[in-house]
């Protein structure tokens, strides 16, 4: 590679070293070698020159090699004259071969070298391709398009194309004189080629991204030593490379287009599910409401007793329809990722303490066992939202439990995170839908007379995914376990501040 690498920049010096070489090998043998013999080495050189040197050099080769063969080796010595006409027959053959020769070998060799430079520009398009299709936006599109016109010295700039113009899929862009050429490719569908030779423009071909009759955005591109001829033998790979970024950059449209409508078509479900929700299950507590209520009506003068009562039944159908909508518009919010963290280092027993009181007068029929250990670490996450994950476990728990058995919570400490398992007595849940039960709207006993909405799980599971945990559902002898797990990560060191 090194030896090639000279002989490139040093093409015709190298030639006159082979010929000079070629005579001075063979001078001392001019009276014991057969003239013809000696014709066939000059020869030699020349084809070795039109091989690796290139067509000038070989010609220049030729030339001097019957020079040397006159001057050395042709009586009389040392002299371009002739004694004998018929070597002027030697020279004629000598010089008409080595130029057919050369010819020849340096068109066979630059036919080899363009053959190899195409294998390399289609081995480095098919990567392209490769890399592209693994692309996930414009800008990667752009970083990965620099990397391959890299290969080839040049420099490029890739631009989109939308109702407000063109716009540079990067932090810089062109300067003013070049968007107007690329405002014109655009415009045009048609390559544009500025002039450099006053050096005005550093990017001198501009390429339209074009499918079928649109036109999705430009790929400027210019070389990096001022060599126009470069990028004008290399426009083919060039078309080639705008249609690669022209399909990807439509294909990740198509992809854009297609998850919009997929999230506008799962908004829709969402709406359409949770006004389901509201008029199904909403139903029995509002007619328990209106009931009450006429019966309060209709009593000419009610006992205390009776209002106190009536009193607390509305109070707690009106608790169950608030707890019922506060579920649904979380679940809003969460499918339609507007959910901010208010993350922090926190203990995880007072979460437990906090949920537990808000449950205290559900949790009247059935008895409550904790079990925490001591020295837990501090956990990184969302008081509130942890409230309501606890909270839900255990209402689910206390709902589809037998009345009367006792509920137990045990937290337990693993290598890289936090357990918290929440397990009741009772049918447990249905062996076909342990994963399905953390799905929007999906209950595990679909026949249950219980009431609900299914979609207490439904936000566990997106709370835990949005604090980087886990939660699972399964059946244990007597009853069913819903076990979540938080990661641990490095709590912040707490220093004692000094006295003063």
């Amino acid at each position: 590679m090194v030896l090639s690498a000279v002989l490139k920049r040093h093409r015709y010096p190298a030639a006159v070293f082979l010929c000079v070489a070629t005579m001075a090998v063979t001078l001392p043998f001019r009276d014991s070698v057969n003239i013809a013999n000696i014709d066939m080495l000059f020869l030699l050189s020349v084809f070795v020159s039109a091989i690796w040197l290139g067509r000038g050099p070989a010609v220049m080769a030729v030339f001097l090699s019957v020079a040397l063969f006159d001057f050395f080796f042709v009586p009389p010595y040392l002299s371009f004259a002739v004694a004998d006409a018929q070597y002027l027959i030697t020279f004629a053959v000598m010089l008409t071969v080595g130029l057919l020769t050369s010819h020849l070998v340096a068109r066979l060799a630059e036919r080899t070298e363009q053959a190899q430079e195409s294998e390399r520009q289609i081995r480095l398009l098919h990567t392209l391709g490769r890399d592209l299709g693994l692309a996930m936006n414009v800008e990667q599109v752009a970083d990965i398009t620099a990397a391959f016109l890299d290969e080839f010295d040049l420099n490029c700039k890739l631009m989109t194309h939308s109702k407000s113009g063109l716009h540079s899929a990067g932090n810089t862009s062109l300067p003013a004189f070049e968007m107007g050429f690329a405002q014109s490719a655009c415009e045009r569908n048609t390559i544009i080629e500025a002039d450099t030779l006053a050096g005005i423009s550093r990017m001198i071909a501009f390429l339209p991204l074009a499918v079928s009759d649109r036109v999705l955005g430009v790929l400027a591109v210019g070389p990096r030593q001022h060599d126009a001829d470069r990028v004008r033998e290399l426009r083919p790979l060039l078309e080639a490379t705008a249609a690669q970024i022209a399909l990807i950059i439509e294909h990740l449209a198509q992809a854009d287009a297609i998850r919009k409508g997929e999230l506008q078509a799962n908004e829709e479900r969402l709406r359409t599910s949770i006004l389901a929700a509201l008029s199904h299950d909403m139903r029995t507590p509002l007619t328990s409401l209106v009931g009450l209520a006429d019966s309060l009506v209709q009593q000419q003068s009610p006992s205390a007793q009776v209002v106190k009562e009536t009193a607390a039944e509305i109070r707690d159908q009106a608790l169950a329809m608030h707890h019922m909508l506060s579920n649904l518009l979380e679940m809003a919010r969460l499918k339609a990722n507007d959910l901010r963290l208010n993350k922090e280092w926190q203990p995880i027993d007072e979460v437990i303490g906090s949920s537990t009181r808000l449950l205290a007068g559900a949790l009247s029929g059935n008895s409550l066992e904790i079990r925490i250990p001591t020295g837990l670490p501090l956990i990184y996450f969302d008081a509130v939202l942890m409230e309501r994950v606890i909270c839900n476990l255990l209402e689910n728990a206390i709902k589809y439990s037998t009345p009367g058995t006792p509920i137990l919570l045990e937290v337990a400490l693993q290598p890289e995170r936090l357990d918290v398992a929440i397990t009741n007595q009772g049918a447990g849940f249905p062996t076909d839908s342990f994963d399905a039960v953390f799905e929007l709207f999906v209950r595990g006993d679909p026949e249950s007379t219980t009431g609900g909405t299914g979609i207490g799980l439904a936000i566990c599971k997106a709370i835990l995914l949005a604090h980087d945990g886990q939660i699972v559902a399964e059946n244990i002898p007597g009853g069913a376990c819903v076990r979540f797990s938080l990661p641990l990560g490095t709590p912040p060191t707490l220093t004692e501040e000094s006295a003063p």
